[in-house]
């Protein structure tokens, strides 16, 4: 099979597992396949291109890093149904489920038809004529004057309130992990539809997080008195909004799989990366 690499190069461990791992790919048959830039900083003796065209050619892709590598594997793979999977190379890792040890257990899994993913909701984002997506969220934050801002959000047209403080982040399940997490938001099972929308430091003690329908139009717009903010796409992108101008978030059409490991269960992961306390003995 062709395994495509995609490496977070600042890692401490990336250097020398990713030269064993290519070595390993290449012992079991296998035609690993890198990015160009990955290539020349490692000084790998491997086949390898842009990371663009990188996800079109291989059959699986390896996200070698953490949550954010493999959040921008996401975003080079889109829709063409690309299974992807995460190897943590350090860091608290909610999405990169794999261990450096599980990795080879984790492609041999693969390669045999032997292994488990998941299909995972993606949301999509409009602002105007820009269009992205976001495997986990999208937030729009406060810009560098650090004054409050405004959230009006409405489904469908339909008034659902307004929100006075640092903004507000919508995530998808797989996202409850991460930053709605942080803002208070809940956790919720990754494999589910739905459309989280979580306040941050809300002027509010009544202004809590819901959980919305799949198919829901979300619209937020800038109240009129508010400065321009940041709209961040899973942290990859970044687009400057200003009041008037209504930013449209619907589910998308297509689904991002996630390679599993067989073993592990998103409760055993949950409480490894939350350090829960609690015992059934």
């Amino acid at each position: 099979m062709r395994i495509g690499l995609i490496v977070n190069r600042r890692k401490p461990l990336a250097k020398k597992f990713v030269a064993e791992f290519i070595q390993w790919l290449k012992s079991k048959g296998h035609e690993p396949l890198v990015a160009t830039s990955t290539a020349r900083a490692f000084r790998t003796r491997t086949r390898h291109c842009p990371a663009a065209r990188l996800v079109k050619q291989v059959d699986l892709v390896v996200a070698l890093g953490g949550d954010g590598t493999l959040l921008r594997a996401a975003r080079l793979v889109g829709k063409s149904q690309v299974p992807i999977m995460g190897v943590n190379l350090g860091g608290l890792g909610f999405l990169t489920e794999f261990s450096l040890k599980e990795a080879r257990q984790g492609i041999t899994a693969f390669t045999r038809g032997k292994h488990t993913e998941e299909s995972r909701m993606v949301i999509s984002c409009c602002y105007g004529t820009k269009t992205g997506f976001a495997l986990n969220d999208c937030a729009i934050n406060m810009s560098a004057s650090g004054r409050v801002i405004e959230v009006i959000a409405r489904s469908g047209g339909s008034f659902i309130n307004k929100f006075l403080g640092d903004g507000i982040v919508v995530s998808t399940p797989t996202g409850s992990t991460a930053y709605s997490l942080a803002a208070g938001g809940p956790v919720v099972y990754p494999t589910m539809e739905a459309i989280l929308l979580t306040p941050l430091s809300p002027h509010a003690l009544a202004a809590r997080p819901l959980i919305l329908p799949p198919d829901t139009r979300l619209e937020l717009e800038l109240g009129p008195g508010s400065d321009p903010a940041i709209l961040n796409l899973d942290g990859q992108k970044r687009w400057r909004i200003t009041p008037g101008k209504t930013v449209m978030i619907t589910r998308a059409d297509f689904h991002i799989r996630l390679v599993t490991p067989r073993k592990k269960t998103y409760y055993s992961i949950l409480r490894d990366k939350l350090k829960w306390s609690g015992s059934q003995v």
